[in-house]
């Protein structure tokens, strides 16, 4: 194993995007939600499908990998290819996380760019580790780009998926790093509010560590209504 391991490393980047995300409320999820694992199965393998669809259009393939409520998505890719991928990675969780809620699954995640290993479902290195960090700090239903993501694109960038927000965190960073906008495509967006607090409601009790979640995830839909792309 070690020496097909090797010959990869050779022929492959070493590194590019990786995207983490896990479901908010997993623990305890069997007490009200019964077909949480088909459920979290059926999104996962939609992910996978919808990753697909990019093939071809950086150096290497979209993959994505589960453990239990986690699912981590990556991309090899060079550094010049990095907007792409990271646009990939972006329009990947704006498919991800309106279907998470119609599920009773919201996800949380980070997207990170640089250096990583993987072999199916054990992954490491710096952007796993950076990743992992920053997915565990969101307190809302969301993604968003970690440092490293954000150094290595340009600051004049296009990238429809993207908006300028300071994430709902738990270390309080006042800072904007490029959101994805989930709600980008929504054509009656009164309707979806709507639809995604009737989903809040049967995520309850709505305990206050539980509320900020669901109410951080409001204000990013908010302001996204009144922001243009980044």
């Amino acid at each position: 194993m070690a020496e097909s391991v090797i010959r990869y490393r050779r022929v492959a980047p070493s590194g590019g995007a990786i995207t983490i995300l896990d479901v908010l409320g997993w623990k305890g999820v069997y007490d009200r939600k019964r077909d949480a694992i088909s459920s979290l199965k059926s999104l996962v393998e939609g992910l996978q499908n919808e990753a697909k669809t990019h093939r071809g259009r950086v150096t290497g393939d979209t993959n994505v990998k589960s453990i239990s409520d986690t699912i981590a998505v990556f991309t090899l890719c060079t550094e010049t290819e990095a907007a792409m991928a990271l646009s990939i990675h972006a329009q990947l969780c704006q498919w991800v996380i309106p279907r998470s809620i119609e599920k009773e699954i919201p996800v949380r995640g980070a997207i990170a760019f640089g250096e990583f290993e993987f072999q199916e479902n054990i992954f490491v290195g710096r952007a796993v580790d950076e990743a992992a960090a920053w997915h565990e700090h969101g307190d809302w239903i969301g993604v968003h780009l970690t440092p490293s993501a954000e150094f290595v694109l340009d600051d004049a960038a296009e990238s429809d998926p993207w908006i300028r927000f300071t994430p709902a965190n738990k270390t309080r960073l006042d800072w904007k790093p490029r959101c994805v906008d989930w709600t980008s495509k929504w054509a009656d967006r009164a309707a979806e509010v709507a639809a995604i607090k009737a989903k809040f409601r049967r995520l309850g009790p709505i305990l206050p560590e539980i509320a900020s979640k669901f109410t951080n995830t409001l204000r990013f839909i908010a302001a996204a209504q009144q922001q243009p792309p980044a």
